[in-house]
Order: structure tokens, then C-alpha cells, then sequence
């Protein structure tokens, strides 16, 4: 009989778990940490791969001269421009955006981008290492450390 009893038991106990394989995992838990991929970066903000900027806009890498004190490099979502009209005001300071020769911060000759201007500092991206510098008689964000 205990034989038996011990039979019914591991049967329901496999019916159990195989019916459990059946349904599927079911999570319970925080999505807070779910990685989404897509653009999540505004014009003129830190980037680091043409993803993370919405579409139209790709991710520049932007570095000071050699000729400065050091030289310090990072990237923003920007669009090419033809002139300071084809550059859009910054959802973060409310400046326009400046139209410079990609050359003057370490890119291509001929290449025209838009760069984030400012008036000091606090206009720029400081924790991601950008300050308000005055290049080609325009005052613009810029990396500088």
C-alpha cells in the first residue's frame, strides 16, 4: 500500500511540473531596468552611437583642437546645416544653435554642423563634461574635460 501511495504522489508531482513547463515563465518584478532600444537623446545632447538620437540627427563626435592646452572629445546629436537657420533652438538653454565648420572642433574639412550655443557654463551639459566657450566668434558648448 505505501508502495502505492508513493506512486500517486511522484504521478501527480510529474503531472504537475510538466503542466508547469506547458504554461510559460511568468515574471513578476520591477520593468524600470528593461533595456529599450531606440533614440533617447535630444538635439545637442551626449550620444554615443547614432541610435541614440532621434531620426534625422546622427551622433558627431566633437573635439577641441590640437593646438589648444589638451585636447577633449565627445559626442552630441546634432544635423548638418547650411547656416544658422537650419540649426534648431536647444530644448535646454532655449539658445539657438550655431551652424560651425565641423573642422574647427576636430571633424572634416567642408562638413557643417550644429553645435548648442550658450552664454556660461551652466548652459551646457557640465556633468557630461561640456563648457561655454567663445570658437570662431561664436560662444558654443563644447567638451572640455
Amino acid at each position: 500500500m505505501m508502495k502505492l501511495n508513493l506512486i500517486r504522489h511522484s504521478t501527480w508531482l510529474g503531472i504537475a511540473v510538466f503542466s508547469s513547463m506547458l504554461s510559460g515563465c511568468i515574471f513578476i518584478g520591477d520593468y524600470d531596468d528593461v533595456f529599450e532600444p531606440g533614440p533617447k537623446a535630444l538635439t545637442y545632447e551626449v550620444c554615443y552611437s547614432n541610435i541614440d538620437c532621434y531620426a534625422g540627427e546622427y551622433c558627431e563626435e566633437l573635439a577641441l583642437p590640437a593646438d589648444r592646452y589638451t585636447e577633449f572629445v565627445n559626442a552630441i546629436c546634432t544635423v548638418g546645416c547650411f547656416d544658422d537657420l537650419d540649426c534648431p533652438v536647444s530644448e535646454f538653454n532655449g539658445l539657438p544653435g550655431a551652424c560651425l565648420d565641423h573642422a574647427i572642433l576636430g571633424g572634416p574639412l567642408g562638413a557643417r554642423v550644429c553645435v548648442e550655443r550658450c552664454e556660461l557654463d551652466a548652459d551646457c551639459d557640465v556633468p557630461a563634461g561640456f563648457g561655454c566657450e567663445l570658437i570662431a566668434r561664436d560662444r558654443i558648448c563644447v567638451p572640455i574635460r
